[in-house]
């Protein structure tokens, strides 16, 4: 018998791995874009729209709030209906989510109304994110076919980015020149924003697997106490638990300042500092250049960490995500123009931090595997979460009061924090490499 065959009432079956091709890439595609269009479409939207590097960086670290509530947020998924449930669900009110945002772009009141509509997209991407991880362990992890991780990774990183980022900003300053106008302009990208995500819903409505049996564990029963009581358990009895806490709260505090200013200081005006990039030029610089860089960085460092392991490499990695930070120490203070030095930096610091965030994901899942490894997982995550919008109360307001020039060196040297917390965490030849 075939490996990929099984065996049902006597009767040997091919197994359905090979559908995996046809939901996977749509389903990461779906679940990496609202990461995306909160994170970094929202703060080049509020830009145009005139709003203060201050109120941007503060408004957009409020969107984190429900992946920091990830793990609760976990428990309903488990708790009530199925995964494939919960995923279509999800999908439909990002759809009128996003509608709602295209409905108020041109209104009086359209701040107010697109946090709203921003924020339920937040909630229910972190619920469609539990949904998203629980059904492929469940349907797909079990083939350990290599060929699935590159496919997660490039749909979910790559295409989201430039479905959600590079095309839509690109758009929207043509729009913009056409229209002579910025409200209706993105109020248009929304609509497409809104009828691709409605789309991929329709798509995954027919092709994704149903649950067959789902667990109905409400959360207000003893399960759920006795449940996060073995969680923090099993967190607090690993090994130098509390150096992997520091490490996950502030590993990534000076990336988290840089990502939110970079795009606002690339499209600023020079009189505010800025480079003064037309959208179109941003969206090739940032979502389109910066992006293939940054899956570069992050293939390029998984492969050497699976093959030689992370100590090895560990430190060079950790340089390359500080050190190119000062590239834009260098943009900020000649004020360079030239689009392709602009794009080399750009290339560069992505690059970095591609090979920096696999510091970061190695050591993550490497602490929060064993009983209970989605929850810690989880647990993990929303640790990085919450140390972001903290930061994220006061990047802005920082840079505007300090200007990019120093904003950028400040950031540079923070990056001794990254180096400072990788000092203590316990990495051994095993961590990451490849085992046979």
């Amino acid at each position: 018998m075939r490996d990929d065959q099984k065996i049902i009432n006597g009767i040997p079956i091919m197994s359905r791995w090979r559908s995996h091709w046809l939901w996977l890439p749509t389903l990461y595609l779906t679940r990496g874009l609202p990461y995306v269009i909160l994170l970094m479409t929202s703060l080049v939207y509020f830009n145009r729209m005139g709003l203060s590097n201050g109120a941007i960086t503060l408004t957009s670290s409020w969107f984190l709030l429900p992946f920091i509530l990830r793990p609760l947020l976990a428990r309903l998924v488990v708790g009530y209906w199925s995964r494939y449930t919960w995923i279509i669900l999800a999908e439909f009110v990002m759809t009128i989510s996003l509608g709602g945002l295209a409905l108020v772009a041109t209104s009086a009141n359209w701040f107010e109304w697109t946090v709203f509509f921003l924020m339920i997209i937040a909630t229910v991407a972190a619920l469609h994110d539990v949904a998203v991880e629980r059904l492929y362990k469940r349907e797909a992890a079990l083939y350990h076919r290599p060929g699935f991780f590159g496919v997660r990774a490039i749909s979910y990183m790559l295409l989201s980015l430039i479905i959600g980022m590079a095309i839509p900003i690109t758009i929207a300053g043509n729009l913009e020149v056409i229209n002579r106008t910025i409200a209706p302009s993105w109020a248009r990208i929304y609509w497409v924003l809104s009828a691709v995500v409605a789309s991929l819903m329709v798509f995954h409505i027919f092709i994704l697997p149903k649950d067959s049996l789902h667990a109905n564990l409400p959360i207000w029963t003893g399960v759920t106490r006795q449940w996060w009581h073995d969680v923090k358990s099993a967190f607090v009895r690993r090994p130098h638990y509390v150096a992997s806490l520091c490490f996950l709260f502030c590993f990534l505090i000076p990336e988290g300042m840089f990502f939110r200013i970079a795009p606002l200081f690339l499209i600023d005006p020079g009189s505010n500092g800025g480079l003064a990039l037309s959208p179109q030029e941003l969206g090739l610089v940032s979502g389109t250049i910066g992006t293939f860089s940054l899956i570069a960085g992050c293939i390029f460092g998984i492969g050497l960490v699976r093959r030689d392991g992370l100590k090895r490499w560990l430190w060079l990695f950790v340089v390359a995500l500080t050190l190119p930070k000062f590239v834009f120490v260098y943009l900020s203070y000649y004020f360079v123009s030239t689009l392709s030095i602009i794009n080399i930096c750009m290339i560069i610091e992505q690059f970095g931090t591609g090979l920096g965030l696999i510091v970061y994901v190695v050591w993550l899942t490497h602490c929060t595997k064993g009983e209970h490894s989605i929850f810690t997982y989880s647990i993990g995550t929303a640790i990085t979460a919450f140390s972001w919008v903290m930061t994220g109360w006061f990047t802005g307001f920082l840079q505007e009061y300090v200007g990019y020039r120093l904003f950028f060196l400040q950031v540079a040297l923070l990056g001794v924090i990254s180096l400072i917390v990788t000092c203590f965490i316990p990495v051994t030849e095993e961590v990451g490499k490849r085992k046979g």
